[in-house]
């Protein structure tokens, strides 16, 4: 009994000092990307597959259809933090970087 409750307290310890960190965070370089020149380019390539014009998930082919997310804090919170968003989860390090920059920068347009 005492060998089987040792087993079972070092099995926890063992699981519960074991998480999955994250490596990368996101950090702004100090740019300043705008939606015109920068954003909407990145928009284009990973979001409007589901997220296009007349889609009933948003429509973020324009800067005020993505504006209603990035105002809600949406955008940010799926993006950057969660990371669950573009769904196929390809954003690279550049990029996640650049669009850090574009929202402590408040998201701006041109």
């Amino acid at each position: 009994m005492k060998y089987v409750l040792v087993m079972a307290c070092f099995g926890i310890l063992v699981f519960s000092s074991c998480k999955k960190e994250d490596p990368f965070t996101p950090t702004c370089d100090g740019s300043s990307p705008t939606y015109d020149s920068d954003i909407s380019l990145i928009i284009s390539n990973n979001c409007l597959g589901c997220h296009g014009t007349g889609s009933p998930n948003g429509n973020f082919s324009t800067y005020a259809g993505i504006s209603v997310v990035t105002s809600n804090g949406k955008f940010k919170q799926r993006v950057l933090i969660d990371r669950s968003m573009p769904k196929n989860g390809s954003l690279s390090e550049a990029t996640l970087n650049k669009i850090q920059c574009w929202v402590d920068n408040g998201y701006p347009e041109n």
